[in-house]
This record gives structure tokens, C-alpha cells and sequence, in this order.
């Protein structure tokens, strides 16, 4: 092995060696190496690499078994680059701490970046529980945090799976629905997701702190960080995919920091953190790429699985920045511009509503809170050959408010109203009587299966609508990825097979040329609504006509008659 190669490890090459780690492996975790790795754990004044101490978190994880997926059941046995690059560094350099009068942990905080199916959830509930087991700590505090309840509890039973099918663990705990508790210390470990849980003050240990970037306060961090101030060797492992690029978040703040240790512009001898990433100019496409992020490719995430999502990348443009950010780590919006114009206007057709009367349709009804645009969308059975569904889009607005959203949304808003397309009420807030109104006159006039709303605004509106009409489904539709996803990928179906005609309404199409979506990565979508105070996109139109999908999409499929014998 070449000295220039062997320096950029973290630890001793011979360290390693000593480790029980051949050759091949060192060599194998070197072209596995990150994109941005701090290297100042040997900064700190009497600071040394010690081989037992790496070797028994090292050894305490491989007492562990994998509990989900192909290796489920079997025996845990680090990668080579989980060995090199987190779990020997992170453990292996100690310092002789004088007022302790022995030797404590360097690394107090640690930054582990890397896409998703990483093994990210394996590997935090493995430290935890070295943290929890083996770190020599009585009464030992170890926390499993994120954004949400089900993501905290996703680390923490992971570790709880892995107690119970331990011989070297299920013995030493007892392990209840919130807690493993570990009798002899005095030691726990819980899944943490709100400030409140901290209020009786805590005393950390270790803590797991899992998808940075989904974190939208810092109050949890924050106790957790200062809940650490009683204990000798405490150690904040945090673990996370890229976010969005956005500024000034609890994300934002921990990456660049670790930037700035990796290059040397800030000097934090307690601070580890490694990053694994694509850069912006590499070819998302190329296995290359892929390897340079993805430390474990090839197991963990499998190629196939990586050129399954590159092909819905290539193929779904709207798809591709959520590929890069969850793939290949890159910093990047998940949201993106939905609906391309030329297959928007491919769909126009033509509609008349004349001809409508008492056919099957379905509804969705998008109101603003107050002083802003409000649509209701039906979507008809339509017996155009080769077309499933005609589009009867409606919108209203404050009369007051027309000549200052004209200017600030720089559309012919006058234009519209003249042409009919745009309906004003009187005043300067939003007249929910005149769109109740309209909405029973076409329950009467067509044969409407579902309203779907909005819950926000629509309480009153939706009480007078259900009782002036009968026959009609009132359903709320959660604005989240599952509540929106089958609407939205229903329009892009239709759209995609020219099966919808909305006949051109230029209202309708202007939400469509800037509706964006955000997706998260598990095949699910939402329409992104904009901030009306700053932006000059209104989506009110689309995401009517997504509502109104979801109710065609859950119809009860109509059934052919049994043939007479």
C-alpha cells in the first residue's frame, strides 16, 4: 500500500491492520473514501489511537444481526468503509483528559452524511447500543431523535430487534414497548421527537440523531446538545441524506460547519464528520458517480436499485432532483416544474359544457383564505372517442383585490374576467356563498359522485353544500404526499396517454406552466403550494383538478353483467 494512498485514512494504516482488517479491505474502504472528511481528531494535545477501544465498538456491533431485508437474521458484519471511515475513528482516539485522571473519547460530535439505503438505520442503531452497552458509562443515556416520532422510532427498533436476537445483549436488558433498560447501569435508551419529552432535563449520554435535514426547529437538537454537559465522554452521532439547499436550517448550519473543520478553517478536535457526495459536475447517469457517493454500492444500495431510479430520473424530469439529492446526496430542490406546457396544450381539446347534462363527474374544490384566487374543478365522463374525462374549471376572486394581483401576478386577470373565465365577488375578501352557489347549481345539473376540499377553508362551505344536496360524497383530501399522490400521478397518466380534454382554459393552463411538485422518495408526490405573500405562482386550478382525480380514481368500478344462460 503507497504512502500517499495510506494518508488519507483517518487512522493509523497499521491500526487497521491490527484491527484484523487485510489489505484488500483497506484498500477497498480507500476507493470508498468521502467526498469531505475532517481530519483533526489528532489535534487535540495528548491525543492517541487506541486499537482496544476501537476494537471492542467494533466487535460489540458485530455481536448484533441484521433484522430486516435479504440479510435478515444473520450476523452483522461491518463494511470496510463502516470500519474505516465512521466506526475506528470515531472510537479509537482517546486523550489522557488530566482532570479525569484517564483516558476519555476525542470525537464528541459526529457527522455521517449519505444517501439513502446507506445501511444508515443498521448502522446508528448499532452505535446506540455500543453507547448504551459498552462504553464503560453507569447510568448511560442514549436517545434516538428525529423530526418525527415514526422516524425516531425507526432507529430505535432497529436496536430493539437487535437486543432481543443478541446472545450477548437479550440477556443484559430488558427491553419494554419505549425503553431498553439495562438493570446492572442503570443505563436506557429512548426514542425522543419532541421538546416536551425533554422537560424533565436530560442527562445525554449518546444520542442517534437521524435526517438532519427534516428538522425544522432546533429546540430538540439544542436540548440534547446541552443535556450533554454532565458526562465525561459524551457523543451526538448525526446521520442524514442532503436536504434542499436551504439556507439557514439546523442542516445547513451542521454540513457547512464540517466543511469548514474539512478545510481547515475552523480547528474542533471533538468534531468527526465524513460526507459522502456526488459533485455538481458529474454525470448523475454514470456508475462512477454512483460509487463516489454511495460508499456501499453494490450491497447497500444494489445496483439494480440504483439503475431503476436513474432510468425514472431520465425518463420522469420532474423526478431528477429528488434522484440527485436522495442518491447522490447532492444539495438540491426536490421540487420542480410539473406539468410541460406543449403536453398540457397537447390535451386541450374541446369541451361544451351544453352537453354535459347529468353525466357522471367528479369534483375538488381549492378556496384562498381570504383576499386571493379560489377554483372549483369538475372532471366529466366524456364521450369524446379515445378521451376518458372533459375538464370544467371555475375560478373567483375579490373585486378589490383585481387591480393589485394583476400587478403582482403579472397575468391579464381584467382580460379573464372580461372573457368569463374569472368570476368577481363584491369587496376585497373572497364571497364563499357566490362558489357554494355554483357548486350546487352543477351537483343539480350533473350527476356528481365526490367532492373532494380542502379541510383549511372549506368548513362552512361544505356543511351548506351537504345539506342542499343529495347523493354527493363530501371528502376531505390531506394536502401531504399520500393524500395528494393519487390525484396527481391520475393527471399525469391522462395527460401522458392524451385521455383528458380541459379545452385550453388560460386561467388553468397558467397554474399548469407553474405548478411544481416535491416528491419524497417513495414514489409519492404533492403539488407545491407558493407562499401567496411572495410568489407570483397561483396553483389554485391544479390543485382543484387533483382533488377531483382522486375521487375518479377511487370510484367503484363498474362491473359487466353475467351473461344470461
Amino acid at each position: 500500500m503507497t504512502g500517499s494512498s495510506t494518508d488519507a485514512l483517518p487512522v493509523p494504516y497499521d491500526a487497521l491492520l491490527e484491527l484484523g482488517m487485510s489489505e484488500e479491505e483497506i484498500a477497498e474502504a480507500l476507493r470508498s473514501r468521502p467526498l469531505v472528511l475532517t481530519r483533526q481528531s489528532a489535534d487535540q494535545p495528548g491525543a492517541y489511537f487506541s486499537v482496544p477501544a476501537a476494537r471492542r465498538a467494533i466487535a460489540a456491533i458485530e455481536t448484533m444481526k441484521h433484522t430486516k431485508g435479504r440479510w435478515g437474521g444473520t450476523q452483522l458484519r461491518l463494511a470496510p468503509w463502516q470500519k474505516v471511515w465512521v466506526v475506528a475513528p470515531v472510537f479509537g482516539w482517546l486523550w489522557d483528559d488530566p482532570e479525569l485522571g484517564r483516558p476519555v473519547r476525542v470525537t464528541r460530535t459526529v457527522w455521517i452524511e449519505v444517501p439513502r439505503k446507506a445501511g444508515k438505520s443498521t448502522l446508528s442503531s448499532g452505535i446506540g447500543l455500543v453507547l448504551l452497552l459498552a462504553d464503560r458509562e453507569i447510568g448511560a443515556e442514549v436517545y434516538a431523535a428525529a423530526g418525527s416520532l415514526p422516524q425516531a422510532e425507526r432507529v430505535f427498533d432497529d436496536a430493539k430487534r437487535m437486543a432481543l436476537t443478541s446472545r450477548a445483549v437479550r440477556g443484559r436488558v430488558e427491553v419494554l414497548r419505549g425503553v431498553i433498560r439495562v438493570p446492572r447501569t442503570g443505563g436506557v435508551f429512548r426514542a425522543l421527537s419532541k421538546v416536551a419529552e425533554t422537560a424533565h432535563g436530560l442527562n445525554v449520554s449518546g444520542a442517534i440523531v437521524d435526517e438532519v435535514h427534516v428538522h425544522k426547529r432546533r429546540d430538540l437538537i439544542d436540548a440534547i446538545e446541552t443535556g450533554t454537559g454532565a458526562r465525561d465522554q459524551p457523543l451526538v452521532v448525526f446521520i442524514t441524506t442532503a436536504d434542499e439547499g436551504t439556507e439557514g436550517s439546523i442542516y445547513d448550519e451542521k454540513h457547512t460547519y464540517t466543511r469548514r473543520c474539512a478545510d481547515g478553517i475552523v480547528s474542533d478536535p471533538g468534531h468527526y464528520g465524513v460526507i459522502w457526495a456526488a459533485e455538481e459536475g458529474d454525470d448523475p447517469y454514470a456508475e462512477e458517480t454512483w460509487r463516489k457517493a454511495n460508499p456501499g454500492l453494490g450491497v447497500s444500495p444494489s445496483l439494480a436499485y440504483m439503475r431503476r431510479e436513474a432510468n425514472k430520473a431520465r425518463s420522469t424530469p420532474s423526478y431528477f432532483p429528488t434522484f440527485c439529492r436522495l442518491s447522490l446526496n447532492r444539495r438540491m430542490r426536490s421540487s420542480s416544474r410539473w406539468l410541460p406546457l406543449p403536453v398540457w396544450d397537447a390535451n386541450a381539446g374541446s369541451v361544451d359544457e351544453k352537453r354535459f347534462r347529468f353525466r357522471r363527474a367528479w369534483g375538488g374544490v381549492d378556496l384562498s383564505a381570504v383576499s386571493d384566487l379560489s377554483a372549483w374543478v369538475l372532471v366529466v365522463e366524456s364521450r369524446t372517442p379515445g378521451v376518458e374525462l372533459d375538464v370544467i374549471a371555475r375560478f373567483w376572486l375579490p373585486e378589490e383585490r383585481l387591480a393589485d394581483l394583476e400587478q403582482q401576478l403579472q397575468v391579464p386577470l381584467g382580460r379573464w374576467v372580461s372573457d368569463g373565465l374569472l368570476t368577481l365577488t363584491e369587496g376585497d375578501a373572497i364571497d364563499y356563498g357566490a362558489i357554494e352557489k355554483q357548486i350546487i347549481a352543477d351537483c343539480r345539473r350533473l350527476d356528481v359522485q365526490r367532492i373532494s376540499y380542502d379541510r383549511m377553508f372549506a368548513g362552512q362551505l361544505v356543511q351548506r353544500v351537504q345539506a342542499k344536496t343529495r347523493g354527493v360524497d363530501l371528502v376531505p383530501v390531506a394536502q401531504t404526499y399520500l393524500g395528494m399522490s393519487p390525484g396527481s400521478k391520475e393527471l399525469e397518466r391522462l395527460l401522458r396517454e392524451n385521455r383528458v380534454q380541459h379545452g385550453g382554459n388560460p386561467v388553468l393552463r397558467w397554474n399548469a406552466s407553474v405548478v411544481e411538485v416535491y416528491r419524497d422518495g417513495n414514489d409519492n408526490m404533492r403539488p407545491v403550494k407558493p407562499d401567496r405573500d411572495k410568489s407570483s405562482a397561483r396553483i389554485d386550478g391544479i390543485a382543484a383538478l387533483v382533488m377531483a382525480l382522486d375521487g375518479y380514481v377511487r370510484r367503484p368500478i363498474k362491473r359487466a353483467r353475467a351473461a344470461s344462460a
